[in-house]
């Protein structure tokens, strides 16, 4: 029975870090922080900050959203400037079903290996193989196995409620930055 303990671990624990991953594609959808770069272009560090965004190999995005506003044809610029944000929303709608799956895959594999560990438990104090246990501390051992996908469940909800605010704040941000961006190459 403490297979199971350890498999319900093993399930929450891996949930867990899908979860965390998910965060972090939330939180770090592109290279360089919107945020950050506007406050950079509003203190008039341009040439600083064309000269990190072309250093940093993953600034793929910021790169060819620079590109798309430097383009003279008024009806091209739009479209990639719009297709760069569609690339954003994109990214960051990566992985973001991977919570409530998770919640539902953890939960769902507590409770099935804690009702074995009860299963399992019940029938051997039944056939007097296992005397050692009483009903109570089988019981017990169930519910602390089922506990683990409880809590696999509440972590990968609070992930997935937290990744929602971040994703929201991160398109607010992107959005004045190309607003702010636009204005500076009119």
């Amino acid at each position: 029975m403490i297979f199971l303990g350890i498999a319900a671990v093993v399930v929450t624990l891996v949930c867990a870090a899908a979860c965390i991953r998910r965060l972090e594609l939330a939180c770090h959808p592109i290279a360089f922080d919107p945020l950050t770069w506007r406050q950079h272009l509003e203190r008039g560090e341009d040439a600083e900050l064309a000269q990190a965004i072309a250093n940093v190999p993953s600034a793929t995005w910021e790169r060819e959203l620079i590109a798309g506003l430097d383009t003279p044809n008024e009806e091209l610029r739009t479209s990639l400037v719009n297709e760069q944000l569609q690339e954003l929303d994109f990214r960051l709608a990566r992985w973001e079903r991977v919570p409530r799956v998770c919640a539902s895959l953890s939960s769902s594999a507590g409770f099935l290996l804690g009702s074995l560990v009860l299963r399992f438990g019940l029938t051997a104090v039944a056939n007097g193989l296992d005397e050692g246990d009483t009903i109570n501390d089988i019981v017990l051992q169930a519910v602390n196995v089922a506990a683990f996908g409880v809590a696999g469940a509440t972590f990968a909800i609070a992930t997935q409620y937290r990744a929602r605010k971040l994703v929201q704040a991160f398109q607010r941000e992107a959005d004045a930055l190309v607003e702010v961006l636009e204005k500076r190459k009119r």
